[in-house]
């Protein structure tokens, strides 16, 4: 009998040992934005189009002191009799091993709040679903700024709430506008455009505070053969950096006085623009020269002029004179 009271009494204490949770939830889990958020491109233009990525985590791993408690128990009981058996003495050893991992959060909105001129074109992420501790999330968001977007700096909000009102992040972001482009100088070009080939050469800078990307010139003008014949492909230009570009230009018409253009084209992040043509003369220098020596014998011709007509004057003058005194 005694060894039944005893067992009784273990299986006892060992129900009442496994009815007890795990520990767990004891921790409030939190959410932190993991590096800074990426903004492509780096700066927009008005009217451009635009991503800002978050990337979110549930920060809290592990409690202080580890990721899991052990508890061992040890019970002891002699010998005993049980229906006139004697029973040996008996050891038996429980261990329990719980976790301390916090419950996971539950993500139920996650948006991003702007205002004009810079403005939020895709929806909030909604019932996005649980984060475990160490566990991360990405959100992307479009952005556009208005097409009168001017320069300057704004800034937006990243909002996440949680089923736990305790739990939730209110993030600032900023987003730059910068409406500067590209420019183009030029640097050499010919004394004339004729039927043989003269080199165009010019530099392409990019003012932005951004890489651009996909960058080509562009020649124009039909009554013009260039090579390259369609475009000078550049690729990307940094921020602040410079690219030379050479043309080789020859008229189609010995009699065409025009004049080529050029343009640039670029991405800035998954928009494209241009610039304004650029329209190259023939040397200026040489054009003034001309026009300063056409005016200089013009002025000769004048002078010249005048200087027959003094003499003719005067010849007549003396013979009319000499008339008179004859007389």
């Amino acid at each position: 009998m005694k060894f039944g009271l005893k067992c009784f009494s273990i299986f006892v204490l060992l129900a009442v040992l496994l009815s007890v949770p795990a520990f767990a939830g004891s921790v409030k889990p939190t959410l932190a934005i993991v590096g800074d958020p990426v903004v492509d491109p780096g700066s927009l233009m008005a009217g451009d189009t635009g991503e800002i990525t978050f990337t979110i985590t549930n920060s809290l791993k592990t409690v202080t002191g580890g990721e899991t408690t052990t508890v061992t128990d040890t019970y002891n009981y002699g010998s005993g009799t049980s229906n006139g058996l004697t029973t040996p003495s008996h050891t038996q050893t429980t261990t329990t091993t719980n976790s301390d991992l916090p419950d996971p959060i539950k993500i139920e909105k996650v948006s991003l709040i702007s205002e004009a001129p810079v403005r939020v074109i895709s929806a909030p992420f909604e019932n996005v679903g649980c984060l475990g501790a160490g566990d991360i999330a990405k959100f992307t968001f479009l952005v556009k700024a208005d097409d009168n977007a001017p320069d300057g700096v704004y800034f937006l909000k990243l909002m996440v709430t949680t089923d736990n009102s305790d739990v939730f992040l209110n993030y600032p972001v900023y987003v730059k506008v910068d409406n500067s482009g590209v420019k183009m100088v030029l640097s050499e070009s010919p004394k004339a455009f004729t039927t043989v080939k003269k080199s165009v050469v010019f530099d392409v800078f990019n003012l932005r505070s951004n890489t651009i990307k996909s960058v080509s010139v562009v020649p124009v003008g039909d009554e013009f053969a260039f090579k390259p014949v369609q475009e000078y492909i550049i690729g990307d230009i940094g921020a602040g950096e410079m690219y030379t570009v050479q043309f080789d230009v020859s008229s189609k018409n010995s009699s065409y006085n025009g004049n080529p253009q050029f343009k640039v084209v670029y991405k800035n992040g998954n928009n494209w623009h241009e610039s304004e043509p650029m329209t190259v003369y023939a040397d200026s220098v040489d054009t003034q020269s001309t026009a300063s020596n056409a005016n200089d014998q013009t002025l000769l011709y004048v002078l010249g002029f005048i200087a027959v007509a003094a003499i003719l004057l005067g010849l007549v003058y003396f013979f009319m004179r000499g008339k008179r005194s004859k007389k």
